[in-house]
């Protein structure tokens, strides 16, 4: 069961608070009065902000009235800017306490340029500041979890000092990324401290029917680490645990889970009502609760707040607020063309789809991603691709300590594929890290990684399991550069092999590139040969974007080429390659079927049929789009083969393009050839057989194609 410092009780403010509880808790009167004007600025910003929406100026509000007790009491305990934090939409409290302005607080929720959190781009309160040690925070709760955990491992990692705070409401426990993250953390024993401000309500669902158990810190136990229970209104109270929750980790003693039991007076945001759900006598009960009320009261039978000084910053700090709005409000909004800005920390092609005069900037060119052909790359060696994966991981990780590899079974058994192979012999356990069977934090820990200033491959064993990070890939790692205005990156790599012609079925064989190259802020490469992968590997690692590095399973030990001995050996993303040259059509293609199609193209040569250039895009997201229109154009046929599904594919992208650019130099429609839209292959193998695209039928796609 957790242990209980104090919980809220039935008793109003008529309890006198006569023993000296600050001093031993080593808390000067200097303090006790920081702490009080924080809890007070908070409140009264808070109702600021809540006027200005009546005024219709602010048109979201995310209340923290009851909460700023134990937000202030627990930010107090840390040490401010060196402790990472990961707060949640509520916490006004939190930011102000770490250094946040009421001035910065406001310039968000005027949406203004300004602004610290994200320039404007999202509501107000998804807090963030690199300044502060604040991670970018999101909508989607639960998100920052797996995160925290990612980047208290890399802390333990580098033997630093640094205790990683987190903070949510009662309704996140609900969700998978908090269980996967505490458990995570419970595993590897990691400098984290859960504080869960449990107000009784995940908007209008009442805690009983959220959770079977009465009290989120009893959860910790079940992850091999102590729940804390206290009186969120008590900031003294919520600040003790804190403080010894962020000792123990400092320690080496592990994570605590802190459930600060308080209340939300105001309703859950400006578009709620809560009186649909709670009572005026449940709220007024609440209210005699009050954190501020009870600080104060604390602080004047302390004699430590006479009524002068008690008035005296009361209209201090109005006048503060006040200024603070006036200021923000005259703040200028972002300019209309940085709206298409921000996507990717470097992005290597314009933003399509940019309106006239929009910024679409690329990255200039450093030349460290400059390709190299390979007959100039110097000495080669022979390999397949699950070779060359293998052994650009073990340079990779040789060359930068700060990468590292983790997913499940990557450890001693060297991964399902063998792709891992030899890496823990070779860098031990803590870089090459097993991790539980629970997609979300593979990738939600890999974001904390990448956020902590390290380089990680996240591998996820069959690509059709990833889907279960959908959340932390689409929401999380591609959003937080745009949403932070650039304050954040996140240079993570997440490997999954992919397609069919295995034997897989319906769950070992599937194509998923079009699903993640939809999502803005992703790149996604799928490398054919040898060479390109190893050269496009170590163009995703240090790429500063998230990349989504697809490996075709049927190409592993299949797919044999050269590949340069040089470790700087790089492709560039978002380049397209010329596999075969060609006059009278061009197949647009990529993975596996960069070889099927070259084969078939082979074939018609040598029957006579026609010349067929094949031009292997490497880069799904962002498209080549370049390569392809001058493909086209030099042929005036083009046919799009992919083992993906034909309806909303890449095939479709392509051809549109083509359609676009390219429509009075074809001498021919744009066809498709791609797998039936079916879930995937199935397992019997005449069925997968009827399914899958060969050599023989790309060339007869193309064969009618030059008969147009």
């Amino acid at each position: 069961m957790a242990r209980t410092l104090h919980a809220p009780t039935v008793d109003d403010l008529t309890t006198l608070h006569i023993h000296d509880r600050h001093t031993e808790l080593g808390l000067s009167t200097d303090d006790l009065l920081g702490m009080y004007r924080t809890i007070l600025l908070a409140r009264l910003l808070d109702l600021k902000i809540w006027s200005l929406n009546r005024m219709g100026k602010a048109p979201f509000v995310v209340s923290c009235q009851g909460h700023e007790g134990c937000q202030v009491g627990s930010t107090w305990a840390l040490r401010a800017g060196h402790d990472p934090v990961l707060p949640y939409y509520r916490d006004t409290g939190v930011m102000l306490t770490l250094g946040m302005t009421a001035e910065e607080v406001l310039l968000g929720v005027f949406a203004r340029a300004a602004d610290p959190c994200s320039g404007g781009r999202q509501m107000p309160n998804h807090w963030g500041s690199s300044r502060l040690g604040v991670i970018s925070g999101s909508s989607p709760i639960a998100t920052q979890l797996p995160h925290a955990a990612g980047i208290a491992y890399a802390a333990k990692l580098r033997g630093e000092d640094k205790v990683v705070v987190s903070y949510f409401g009662e309704g996140a426990t609900s969700k998978g990324d908090f269980h996967e993250a505490l458990n995570f953390a419970g595993i590897h024993s990691l400098p984290c401290v859960f504080i869960c401000e449990n107000n009784g309500y995940a908007i209008s669902v009442p805690m009983t029917q959220e959770s079977a158990v009465d009290d989120v810190a009893d959860r910790a136990h079940s992850y091999g680490f102590g729940g804390v229970i206290v009186d969120g209104n008590d900031p003294l109270d919520v600040y003790a645990a804190t403080h010894q929750a962020l000792r123990r980790a400092r320690a080496g003693d592990g994570p605590t889970l802190i459930e600060c039991k308080t209340y939300r007076i105001r309703a859950h945001t400006s578009d709620d009502d809560d009186r649909t759900y709670r009572t005026p006598e449940e709220v007024e009960a609440w209210r005699k609760k009050d954190p501020l009320r009870q600080f104060r009261q604390y602080l004047i039978e302390q004699r430590l707040l006479p009524e002068a000084d008690e008035v005296a910053i009361e209209a201090e700090v109005k006048a503060e607020v006040d200024e603070a709005a006036k200021r923000a409000e005259a703040m200028p909004f972002l300019e209309a063309s940085t709206a298409t800005s921000m996507v990717f920390a470097r992005p290597v092609r314009p933003t399509r789809g940019a309106p006239e005069g929009a910024d679409v900037s690329v990255a200039p060119d450093t030349g460290a991603g400059s390709e190299v052909p390979l007959d100039d790359a110097g000495p080669t060696t022979e390999r397949n691709v699950i070779d060359t994966i293998r052994q650009t991981q073990h340079d990779l990780m040789a060359g930068d300590e700060r990468v590292l590899v983790l997913g499940e079974d990557v450890g001693p058994r060297g991964g399902v594929f063998r792709a891992t192979d030899g890496l823990t012999d070779a860098f031990g356990r803590q870089r090459v890290l097993d991790t539980p069977l629970a997609e979300s934090s593979i990738v939600g820990i890999g974001i904390g990684l990448a956020l902590a200033g390290m380089r990680p491959i996240c591998e996820i064993q069959f690509a059709d399991f990833i889907h279960s990070a959908y959340d932390q890939i689409t929401s999380e790692a591609a959003r937080l550069h745009y949403r932070s205005a650039g304050d954040f990156s996140v240079p993570l790599v997440i490997r999954a092999p992919w397609g069919g012609g295995v034997h897989g079925a319906l769950y070992h064989s599937q194509s998923i590139e079009a699903t993640y190259a939809h999502v803005p802020g992703l790149k996604v490469v799928a490398p054919s040969t040898p060479a390109d992968v190893a050269g496009l590997l170590r163009e995703a690692v240090a790429d500063p974007d998230p990349v989504l590095f697809l490996e075709h399973k049927r190409s592993y030990r299949l797919i044999k080429g050269l590949v340069p001995d040089d470790p700087t050996f790089r492709v560039p993303i978002g380049v397209a390659a010329v596999a075969r040259p060609g006059t009278d059509a061009t197949v647009v293609t990529y993975g596996m079927h960069r070889h099927i199609a070259v084969e078939a193209a082979d074939r018609l040569a040598a029957d006579g049929v026609g010349s067929v250039e094949v031009l292997d895009l490497r880069t799904i997201s962002p498209l080549d789009v370049d390569a392809i229109v001058a493909s086209v154009t030099r042929t005036g046929r083009c046919l799009v083969v992919h083992e993906d599904n034909i309806s909303f594919g890449v095939g479709a992208e392509v051809a549109a393009l083509v359609a676009e650019h390219c429509f009075f130099d074809l001498d021919a429609p744009v066809r498709r050839l791609a797998t039936a839209d079916v879930p995937a292959f199935p397992f019997a193998p005449p069925l997968e057989e009827a399914l899958t695209i060969g050599a023989t039928h790309v060339a007869a796609a193309l064969t009618a194609l030059l008969d147009v």
